[in-house]
């Protein structure tokens, strides 16, 4: 019998444990792989939340600790580098560690494994390393850009050191033609594949589980996503705040997710008087989303472009909401008009405009 080839992923984030949601999309892709060809090995950061829950026999979990005491290490996960760097500038302070041990333990994975490819995700820094790593033991390298690291993350010094990655890596991929042309430089057209969901999964929700105890006729509007400014649930509050006292009594604005941005967001809604009508319902475990998609009767994603240039790469909530059947609405920015066709799948606002957001309600309503 052949001996299976290894595949080793580098990433600066990746569910923790059974139910965490933290790129959760890297795990559908990782659970999708053909594992009757291939051992699957992930290398991401490790954090004091990170347990033995995510067991498999074919998807061989490896962490980088990149600072003491464990506790401390808070660069990645819950609202994700760029936000935590600019919530606590502490942390800058572990940066140069998290490079030098993602390295290091990269390239000792590759020395003992000899994997047939390492797969970076994230063009800066672990597109970066990978293509480096592959140069140094002759392994190829796939680079696949999301998002963040094309639209943040600028500057002459990173912009060259992301276009060195890309030239020097196999082959690159990219989540939509829009994070793809974010990369300005004379380099390769990447292959062009959005991140998936489970189409059956989200499509098999229970509405009835959340709208049992709810007045007969409410209209749930839905927004799931991290709590942080590109995401732009400030002008979604302020939109809703809107609406008339009527239209405002026939529905709720339910908001799943966790961030720097929450306690910002709840003081918000109070301040426009709509917190009765707002729940924050926090973060979720996965499995539960597609019941909340199933009762909820708009989804909103109101993205926007933050101030470091990042926006939305896809929008992987706009895919599962598509399955699930909800009534979506976005804004023209980033990638999202290469996931949701204005008036056809969906309607799209423009970003920064809570007055459009209102229209767009109102419309579906």
């Amino acid at each position: 019998m052949q001996k299976k080839q290894s595949i080793l992923w580098l990433t600066s984030s990746y569910p923790r444990y059974e139910q965490d949601s933290a790129s959760i999309f890297l795990r559908y892709l990782a659970e999708s792989i053909d594992h009757k060809v291939f051992d699957l090995h992930i290398l991401s950061p490790d954090d004091q939340y990170v347990d033995n829950s995510l067991y498999s026999p074919t998807i061989f979990l490896h962490y980088f600790k990149y600072f003491i005491p464990r506790r401390l290490q808070k660069l990645a996960y819950r609202s994700g580098i760029l936000p935590n760097l600019k919530a606590n500038p502490f942390l800058y302070i572990q940066v140069p560690f998290f490079l030098l041990y993602q390295f290091v333990s990269c390239y000792r994975l590759v020395k003992k494994l000899k994997p047939a490819l390492i797969h970076a995700h994230w063009v800066f820094p672990q597109g970066s390393i990978a293509s480096l790593i592959g140069r140094l033991t002759n392994t190829p390298v796939i680079i696949t850009a999301h998002g963040g690291d094309a639209f943040a993350l600028q500057g002459s010094l990173l912009n060259r050191i992301k276009l060195w990655s890309l030239r020097n890596c196999s082959a690159w991929t990219s989540n939509t033609s829009a994070t793809a042309n974010a990369f300005l430089g004379n380099i390769a057209q990447p292959e062009i594949i959005p991140m998936g969901v489970d189409c059956q999964r989200f499509g098999s929700g229970n509405a009835q589980l959340l709208r049992s105890e709810l007045a007969k006729g409410a209209t749930i509007l839905l927004f799931v996503g991290r709590l942080v400014k590109k995401k732009g649930v400030e002008d979604l509050l302020s939109a809703y705040a809107l609406l008339s006292a009527a239209q405002k009594k026939q529905t709720q604005l339910w908001i799943i997710g966790d961030g720097s941005e929450r306690k910002a967001l709840e003081e918000l809604s109070r301040e426009l008087d709509i917190d009765n009508k707002v729940r924050f319902w926090g973060k979720l475990p996965n499995e539960q989303l597609p019941d909340y998609y199933a009762a909820a009767d708009i989804f909103i994603a109101p993205s926007i472009t933050d101030s470091t240039g990042d926006t939305e790469g896809q929008g992987v909530t706009l895919v599962e909401a598509m399955a699930s059947g909800t009534a979506i609405i976005s804004t023209d920015t980033g990638g999202i008009s290469e996931v949701i066709e204005h008036d056809h799948t969906g309607i799209l606002a423009l970003p920064q405009a809570p007055l459009e957001l209102k229209a767009a309600i109102i419309r579906l309503f």
